[in-house]
């Protein structure tokens, strides 16, 4: 019969090329979102260093005699002073330098901080090292999540930005898994390879396109972009160059304004701001800071039948399996319904915490509960990371104009490393004066706080377009723009190489 048998060709090719083009364009921005977020291992293990360290440090055969609890306290909180100047330097470098450089300049800072802590030879060398430490931890978290937010489509930026937690979560257990059994210079030596490889890595990605199109450098910007789009058609690339274009056209309207009075200037821009700083104050005050720093600290005050070197590692294992979860969350359900879960979870496992702790200082026999701070501290952990870890920091890359994007970022990361050396310095002293529940009561109590800011307070930014998140903090009526159309790629385009 006639026909029957005939295949037809040219739409199987089609369709082949299409499904070539998606597979190499969603592995380019994976590759390099992915790469990004390697710099949070460093942060990760720069946060909990002082978990295995600080029992070292104020054990009896310590190489650094001296080491109080007041002592201890500076060590681990000099890490959030200096992470509350850190902004200040990342928008500086986010500005004139550009994403990629600031990047690198973080992972340098690491490395050194790294070098002055195997040399130091007394507690105030190891508060500057952790200060510069904490000025490399602030200009991560502030580039990481705008350079993401920039490079990857709506589909998927919620999903790449979230997955910062998976990295940190490594960096906690690599120091928890390697602290307690090695010696105080070997630990540093294995903390300083990660920062040492991602140097190396981020030297391969391209810059942000919106950075280069706000430097004027649009050639770059359409090269760059067309390579994190696995080579899509001049056509489509310069359909999205023209909406970048145009949203960073948005924000030049303010003349000569300073950038304070542009952020308090916009309603949509002082919607984000306290949104942001909302987020950023009730992640802190969830305690997770304490918890990190202070976690075989913790373990040890417990009694408990597990080592408190293993129960860290419990903990940090329970973490990098939550956050891996993460991305596929929040791909799902967007931001909203996590952080709400995550604030309830928190809330619970908090408030047991403190009971338990309520209950030892009345001098209860407390052997046969002995698996209960183990168990709160899992599940704390594991909704933390499931919602107020990395998302606060991805809704922070997405929520602001480009006009303020530097100087509103580094802002709200000021605002919240400054809060995290409070509570780091000052738990100690308030567990001290009114008991380690009480402190664990207040952190449950601020977690009710959080459920409700995310309830009535967040909005539902989820597939939206940056242009378009504008539109609703501003209460402009929302355009959808059209997603790139699916074209195939140009050959010989010279936009095959990266650099």
């Amino acid at each position: 019969m006639p026909g029957v048998g005939k295949v037809n060709c040219t739409n199987f090719e089609l369709d082949t090329s299409t499904v070539e083009r998606e597979k190499t364009r969603r592995t380019r921005l994976y590759y390099t979102a992915l790469t990004a977020n390697l710099a949070f291992f460093s942060c990760g293990a720069s946060l909990s260093w002082t978990s295995p360290t600080l029992p070292q440090l104020q054990s009896e055969q310590s190489w650094l005699k001296g080491v109080d609890n007041e002592v201890a306290s500076l060590i681990a909180s000099f890490l959030m002073l200096g992470a509350a100047v850190g902004p200040v330097v990342a928008g500086l470098l986010l500005n004139n330098v550009g994403r990629k450089k600031t990047l690198i300049s973080s992972t340098a800072l690491h490395l050194f901080s790294w070098i002055v802590l195997g040399f130091a030879a007394s507690a105030e060398v190891i508060y500057l090292a952790r200060f510069i430490q904490g000025v490399a931890v602030a200009i991560v978290f502030t580039a990481v999540p705008m350079y993401v937010g920039e490079i990857a489509e709506r589909t998927m930026r919620a999903a790449l930005a979230s997955s910062s937690e998976v990295f940190l979560a490594l960096g906690y257990m690599l120091e928890y898994s390697i602290g307690p059994y090695v010696g105080y210079t070997i630990l540093i030596f294995v903390s300083s390879i990660m920062p040492l490889v991602t140097f190396i890595l981020f030297f391969c990605i391209p810059e942000s396109p919106h950075f280069m199109l706000a430097k004027g450098n649009k050639n770059k910007a359409m090269k760059d972009l067309r390579w994190l789009r696995g080579n899509v058609s001049v056509t489509a690339a310069k359909r999205e160059i023209a909406m970048i274009q145009a949203s960073l056209e948005q924000g030049l309207h303010s003349g000569q304004q300073s950038k304070f009075q542009e952020l308090i200037g916009s309603p949509g821009c002082v919607k984000a701001l306290y949104l942001s700083c909302g987020l950023m104050l009730l992640q802190q005050f969830s305690g997770i800071n304490v918890v990190l720093f202070y976690a075989q600290p913790i373990f040890m005050k417990t009694g408990a039948s597990l080592s408190p070197s293993v129960s860290a590692m419990i903990v940090g294992a329970v973490q990098l399996i939550s956050a891996c979860i993460t991305p596929a969350l929040v791909k799902r359900f967007g931001f909203k319904t996590p952080l709400a879960f995550s604030a309830l979870g928190m809330c619970l496992a908090q408030g047991i915490l403190g009971m338990y702790f309520f209950f030892e200082d009345l001098k209860y026999d407390m052997q046969f509960w002995g698996w209960l701070p183990v168990t709160s501290l899992m599940l704390y952990i594991h909704v933390y990371c499931l919602g107020f870890g990395p998302l606060p920091w991805a809704f922070l890359g997405e929520i602001f104009p480009p006009n303020v994007k530097e100087f509103a970022s580094g802002l709200c990361t000021s605002f919240s490393f400054f809060l995290a050396f409070l509570i780091t310095k000052f738990f100690v002293n308030i567990s001290d004066i009114l008991g380690t529940y009480a402190a664990f009561w207040i952190f449950s109590g601020f977690c009710v706080f959080a459920f409700l800011f995310v309830l009535f307070l967040m909005p539902n930014t989820r597939g939206l377009s940056l242009p378009e998140i504008q539109d609703l903090l501003n209460g402009r009526p929302i355009t959808r723009l059209d997603r790139i159309p699916e074209e195939a790629p140009v050959k010989n385009a010279g936009t095959n190489n990266l650099i």
